[in-house]
């Protein structure tokens, strides 16, 4: 099964490049009235002149005008019902016999919609022996009459008046004759439209080059280098086949003009392949296949030192043109070959290929004469090629998610290996040393009044250097909006302690003096009262699970709370604290902080309808506590509950948040990325995407107004 496919993506393959990159011989398909004579309009807009065209094809290459003018006068010329002569040694003569019918002057343009003739000599009238202009892309920009991409040569006919145009052409390279006529009005209006094309064209492309240049810089992937180099050297290719390159780059350099169309296609095929190859990852997903791109590569650099050295034009046109057929269908045939090996990114490497042929196949219709010319059919070159590489730098894109998923394994992983090292030093320390207690006391202000001498065993600071500080300075903080919750939770605590005088036990997380990585202790603080003076002594130790959970394999809870932010951190620490059984420390509290977030937004964006832009100006202006607490005793919200429903069993974890405010359209938000908000600046809105991560199920009811969450073990 999958041979075939792969054989039918190569025919399919090879048969729509060959109609595309055959376009330079393709005629116009239509079938003309032969005319003998052009009359003249005030208002013309590119008119075509192939009805009206005589053709004499002079196979010496060596007559001179007159000698021409007496054939044509013989009859010795013929009509053609195309506009492509193909490739031909010949020097091609073509007459057109022009008649100003109207009793204005009229100044009009002859365009020749082809930039790739080697040379173009008009002669005018039979008057004269010698051609009043000599041009063509072997001669200097220069020389030509009007400033353009394209041959164009204005002409000015007095009322009544008859004329005869010639020109003499001969190239190297295929040789089409897609005359065209315009007012003058008309030819401006014309040449400023496609201008303006154009410059939209290549400046997308060229966003897109500066966009990867960005992500290269940031991820140092040599993909995005490869993709780089893949862009500019296609911009220099279509730029030198519109014509532009020796308009605007090598005005006078004239062999390099004419060799530059075959060097610029080896150069995108080197280009090609090499980035095909790492976006592939052809090496590991077609290990036996990739060794063909090391042949393409020779290939590609001996075409462009060929072109330069050794062959003439039209060797290496051909020579191009038949390689850019073999190596864009085996691209193609791995591009379909990565994928049924599993490779998902190769899904947009076809997308963006299919998408480049297909705009490319419409152009060519329109170029047979089977589809009217419009936006995609003329421009359809430029618009496959701009969907092209935005469907590759989504295939990047999506290569940076993949890479993400991977270091994020790999962090697990590293967490995991960091949490045996730990446990075997802890077995260690405990054959040789007492474990003791970090044990301090604090003034009624919380200030520490002494510390013994493990606050060193645990956070790594010596006692001298914590009496003194507030306890709350040791309370890690991440510079984030969460900073503020633990705050609140630990300060309730305290106030607890001192207002009803009763003991209090939570988990805090500590400020590391050497690692600035938060360390989680089980805190405890009871009133001691001695000889009329009153302190608070605290003690601070590694959290163990309490005897009961030892032994539970089934629970289940719902609890009902009010819209206090601080019952975010208590219901998230209640429904974690018997879960060291089953998962590593280290994803206890990235659950417990992901069931916080998700806590905190069923109040706040539920129960308190706050949107995300309150928030974000709330926080910005600094008031932001204030601005809850004023929702929190509005009568329209303060009744409002938020249920929480907790299930733990042996093999998973299950919690339900409901609120009862409106909902929320959570499709359209999880949509958002951690990028984006970084990118904004903003400091909060990333607990749905740490949920996502976090989590094995994360699924909203269609209103929105409730998250189940499952975790498997």
């Amino acid at each position: 099964m999958r041979k075939e496919i792969r054989n039918r993506s190569l025919v399919l393959s090879s048969f729509l490049l060959m109609i595309f990159f055959s376009f330079p011989v393709w005629g116009e398909g239509q079938v003309y009235e032969k005319k003998d004579r052009f009359f003249l309009e005030e208002k013309m807009d590119g008119t075509s002149l192939l009805p009206y065209l005589s053709v004499y094809q002079d196979a010496t290459g060596k007559k001179s005008f007159k000698e021409v003018l007496k054939i044509f006068d013989q009859g010795g010329s013929e009509k053609i019902t195309q506009n492509s002569l193909g490739y031909s040694k010949s020097a091609i003569w073509v007459r057109l016999r022009t008649e100003n019918q109207t009793d204005k002057v009229v100044d009009w343009i002859l365009e020749i919609d082809y930039a790739l003739l080697d040379f173009v000599d008009l002669y005018s009238g039979r008057s004269s022996d010698s051609a009043i202009n000599h041009s063509g892309d072997l001669r200097e920009f220069g020389t030509r009459p009007i400033e353009h991409r394209n041959f164009a040569y204005p002409f000015s006919e007095q009322p009544g008046s008859k004329g005869e145009i010639y020109f003499r052409i001969a190239s190297s390279s295929s040789i089409l004759l897609p005359f065209l006529a315009f007012s003058k009005n008309e030819f401006i209006e014309h040449t400023f439209t496609e201008q303006l094309a154009l410059g939209l064209y290549y400046g997308s492309m060229l966003i897109m080059v500066v966009y990867n240049l960005f992500l290269l810089f940031s991820t140092k992937d040599k993909s995005y280098l490869y993709y780089v180099i893949y862009i500019l050297t296609y911009i220099l290719f279509q730029f030198t086949l519109n014509g532009l390159s020796f308009q605007y780059l090598w005005r006078s350099s004239v062999l390099w003009a004419n060799y530059s169309l075959p060097f610029s296609i080896f150069t995108v095929l080197l280009a090609a392949c090499a980035f095909s190859r790492s976006f592939l990852n052809a090496p590991e997903y077609t290990p036996k296949t990739s060794k063909l791109y090391y042949l393409l590569f020779a290939l590609s650099f001996g075409g462009m030192v060929s072109t330069l050295f050794v062959w003439e034009y039209r060797t290496a046109i051909m020579s191009s043109l038949v390689l850019m057929f073999f190596t864009l269908g085996f691209l193609i045939s791995n591009g379909v070959q990565c994928l049924l090996a599993g490779r998902r990114e190769a899904k947009y490497f076809l997308f963006a290929w299919s998408s480049f042929l297909f705009f490319s196949f419409l152009f060519g219709l329109k170029s047979f004469g089977i589809l009217p010319n419009n936006f995609f059919t003329l421009w359809g070159i430029q618009v496959g090629s701009v969907m092209e590489v935005s469907l590759l730098s989504l295939g990047l894109a999506d290569r940076i998610k993949g890479l993400s998923d991977q270091l994020k394994q790999r962090v697990e992983e590293l967490g995991k290996i960091r949490s045996d090292a730990e446990e075997s030093e802890a077995k260690y320390r405990s054959l040789f040393e007492v474990e003791e207690d970090f044990l301090f006391s604090l003034d009624q202000n919380w200030n520490i009044l002494a510390a013994n001498r493990s606050v060193s065993k645990h956070i790594g600071f010596k006692p001298g250097e914590v009496i003194g500080k507030n306890f709350m300075e040791l309370i890690y903080k991440a510079g984030e909006l969460q900073d503020a919750y633990k705050k609140l939770y630990v300060l309730e605590k305290l106030e607890e302690l001192a207002s009803e005088g009763k003991p209090v036990r939570f988990l805090g997380e500590f400020l590391q003096k050497y690692l600035r990585e938060p360390k989680e202790l089980q805190v405890q603080f009871q009133i001691l009262e001695y000889e009329g003076q009153r302190e608070i002594l605290g003690r601070a130790y590694e959290p163990d699970q309490d005897l009961m959970s030892r032994y539970v394999d089934d629970e289940k809870t719902v609890y009902s709370a009010n819209n206090y932010l601080q019952n975010a951190e208590l219901l998230s620490q209640r429904m974690t604290a018997n879960l060291y059984r089953f998962v590593d420390p280290s994803t206890i509290t990235a659950m417990r902080n992901c069931l916080r977030e998700m806590i905190i937004n069923a109040i706040e964006h539920g129960n308190l309808n706050i949107s995300f832009e309150e928030k974000t100006r709330a926080m910005s202006d600094g008031n932001y506590f204030r601005f809850v607490q004023e929702r929190q005793k509005d009568p329209y919200y303060k009744s409002k509950k938020v249920k929480v429903e907790y299930s733990l069993s042996r093999d998973r974890i299950g919690v339900r948040i409901t609120d009862e405010g409106k909902g929320f359209n959570h499709a359209r938000l999880q949509k958002s990325s951690m990028e984006k908000l970084n990118s904004e600046g903003i400091a909060h809105g990333r607990g749905l995407t740490l949920t996502l991560a976090t989590f094995d199920l994360v699924k909203f009811n269609s209103t929105g107004n409730q998250v189940t969450l499952v975790k498997y073990f």
